[in-house]
């Protein structure tokens, strides 16, 4: 008895021309005859941008990044044309997300945010899964910032169609760095890119898009709420490893105290507070005056920190505008309000070791060291206790150095207070 075996050739030959026409169609067609218009909003890339580009696509960072934003993709900000293309050979649009998309991330975040973020993702962004590019040179962090930059309606290739100027940037010859231009014709592909207002400029226009962002309405799941209302981490609060008494005063020795204490009364507190309320005039007696001098010291000192970690977010004034804020789905805070003048340390201090559970806020207690979040609690307890900068406006900001454990130093913890 014999059986027929199929025959697989033809339906072979079938399926092999439906996947050259699905090809054809949807791949080579389009290639060849869709030409966008060229725009009059965009400039072509200088040489440093292209380098960067080149730094960007053999690093493999559009295997995790995508460069569209899509009509659904509202928090990402304006949505994608094809226009916005026309410069690129080969496009990077990619389709993965497990990264940010980037494609309107020029003049979201400072150059120094890019630098750091790309050395060590960590340290910017705490719980990152990207990989760190220190083993690149200074010069091709530039390169590739200079690049990241340009992408977007916010960023550094950016035109005025109207008058053809650079909206946000200057590009200026290296080897005259004095001569800069306002507008691009193409002819200088060997020109540099920079900021037009450096640091000002970039707050001016990310306040300038605060207002006309929307924000995705927010509230507490379940599992949130059992994060957001746990107990203080106590343990690192008694153990903060640099004495700063002039800003609060232990009230127990140690942890067991502490919880012996509240089993006769729940309320007692970790800390006795210490006011960084201005004075409305200056005090007369020195004792007073040198206490009220060592407050500030403190506070800035947490200054110098915050401007560091927390002000692309919260803004250099802890007003909620920091550079990345208009795009945010929720908002970073904005300490000048009022309920935040009535926050305790222990509030400060956890809030700032979890961060915010469903937002943006990383959890600091997994890069900052227990002195380091203690000295931020200062300047947040100053800032909102005072709607501002008041006095620390015209100091610098690490005037008195950083914490210890910036230095990896490791001091005994304080001695108890009598």
């Amino acid at each position: 008895m014999s059986t027929n075996r199929a025959n697989y050739l033809y339906p072979s030959i079938g399926m092999g021309l439906i996947l050259s026409a699905i090809i054809f169609v949807v791949i080579l067609v389009p290639r060849w005859t869709f030409r966008p218009p060229k725009p009059d909003y965009l400039r072509d890339y200088t040489a440093q941008e292209l380098q960067g580009r080149e730094i960007y696509k053999r690093e493999g960072c559009w295997y995790c990044h995508s460069q569209v934003s899509r009509p659904q993709d509202w928090d990402h900000g304006p949505i994608s044309r094809s226009s916005d293309y026309y410069y690129d050979q080969y496009h990077l649009v990619g389709s993965e997300r497990s990264g940010p998309d980037l494609s309107n991330i020029g003049g979201k975040f400072p150059n120094e945010y890019h630098i750091l973020h790309h050395q060590n993702p960590r340290y910017v962004k705490p719980g990152s899964i990207m990989p760190r590019y220190d083993y690149l040179s200074m010069q091709e962090l530039v390169d590739l910032t200079a690049y990241i930059q340009s992408l977007g309606v916010y960023g550094t290739r950016e035109l005025d169609p109207k008058t053809g100027e650079m909206k946000y940037a200057v590009l200026y010859d290296p080897a005259n760095p004095k001569v800069t231009l306002s507008r691009y014709d193409g002819s200088h592909p060997e020109y540099l890119t920079r900021w037009k207002e450096g640091v000002a400029g970039r707050e001016a226009l990310a306040k300038g898009l605060y207002n006309d962002h929307p924000e995705v309405p927010y509230r507490y799941t379940k599992e949130i709420e059992e994060l957001v209302y746990t107990t203080p981490k106590e343990k690192d609060l008694q153990n903060a490893k640099t004495p700063i008494n002039a800003m609060v005063k232990k009230a127990f020795a140690n942890e067991d105290e502490l919880a012996e204490a509240r089993t006769k009364d729940a309320r007692a507190k970790a800390w006795d507070e210490t006011s960084f309320k201005e004075p409305e005039t200056e005090p007369a007696d020195p004792v007073a005056l040198a206490s009220l001098q060592k407050i500030r010291q403190i506070a800035n000192q947490g200054r110098g920190l915050f401007n560091n970690e927390c002000s692309t977010c919260h803004g250099l004034a802890g007003d909620g505008m920091g550079w990345s804020a208009y795009s945010m789905t929720k908002r970073p805070a904005n300490f000048h309000e009022e309920k935040y003048a009535h926050f305790n340390t222990d509030t400060w201090f956890w809030r700032i070791s979890r961060g915010v559970p469903g937002t943006q806020m990383p959890q600091w207690e997994l890069t900052l060291g227990a002195d380091q979040r203690l000295y931020l609690a200062a300047y947040l307890k100053y800032v909102s206790q005072n709607g501002g900068l008041s006095k620390l406006a015209g100091m610098p900001d690490e005037s008195y150095g950083k914490p210890p454990s910036a230095y990896g130093i490791i001091l005994p913890p304080a001695a108890p207070a009598k």
